[in-house]
């Protein structure tokens, strides 16, 4: 967060902000059109027109992945070669790289589950080891992060960040486990990996911005995103032991 050798350049950051907000725009007014099925909500902040925008946007994908011979297995396992690549990039401050990656690795998250059904339905074995490189995914991210953030108080919210994701994962299982469907909740891991890829890339283009004007290269605005990631992860975490704890009470 303090000053860095890394060189200022704004007019490549402002040309980059100007083509993220034009397409944002777009893809703001495309979601907004999307109608919604009867009842048809959908849960986590993020909620279903979202939801069903970014299916619509990788469906091409979907469809030329379910044409080759690329399993959903190969996807999920690739999943952490991606996870530890943005980690490697939070771990050498390239912030706009490694928020696209987690934005990559996210939506190889969705994709394995997407093939999996597409080919007869998914397994419990499958769907174990998708949970499984989840956390891996998440834990490596982390760790580059931590290793960025190692002299800042930002350290300390990047645990309690890692904390609130894990136990959010973590009550949902066991709470299922005991035959409790266990989904409610504002972060769940769609808006964790917008909240932090979206955090991270904005963060480079604002640092890069803000250094021209006071010669300071600052993630303040990731840092802002890891303390809000933290706070709501957290709360979503005791949303769910609460909501768990009231439907499980009857259980012996």
């Amino acid at each position: 967060m303090s000053s860095t050798t890394v060189a200022c350049q704004p007019w490549v950051a402002l040309s980059a902000f100007v083509v993220i907000v034009y397409f944002s725009v777009r893809n703001v007014m495309w979601i907004r059109s999307i109608e919604l099925p009867s009842g048809g909500k959908g849960s986590g902040y993020l909620g279903a027109r979202a939801r069903i925008w970014f299916r619509e946007c990788t469906a091409s994908f979907e469809d030329a992945l379910a044409a080759t011979s690329v399993g959903p297995d190969a996807l999920t396992y690739s999943q952490i070669f991606v996870a530890l690549a943005a980690g490697m990039a939070f771990a050498c401050g390239a912030m706009f790289i490694g928020g696209w990656l987690v934005i990559a690795a996210g939506t190889m998250d969705v994709m394995d589950g997407a093939i999996a059904r597409r080919r007869g339905g998914g397994t419990t074995r499958g769907a174990f080891i998708d949970s499984v490189v989840d956390r891996y995914a998440e834990l490596l991210v982390y760790a580059g992060l931590a290793v960025y953030f190692r002299n800042s108080w930002v350290i300390w919210v990047i645990g309690l960040a890692l904390f609130g994701s894990v136990m959010v994962s973590y009550a949902r299982a066991r709470a299922e486990a005991l035959g409790a469907n266990c989904q409610v909740g504002g972060a769940q891991r769609p808006e964790r990996i917008v909240l932090l890829g979206f955090g991270a890339f904005l963060s480079d283009i604002a640092a890069h911005v803000w250094c021209a004007w006071t010669g300071v290269f600052s993630h303040a605005l990731l840092a802002i995103a890891l303390v809000a990631m933290a706070a709501i992860a957290n709360l979503t975490a005791l949303g769910r032991i609460r909501w768990a704890t009231h439907h499980l009470s009857g259980t012996g």
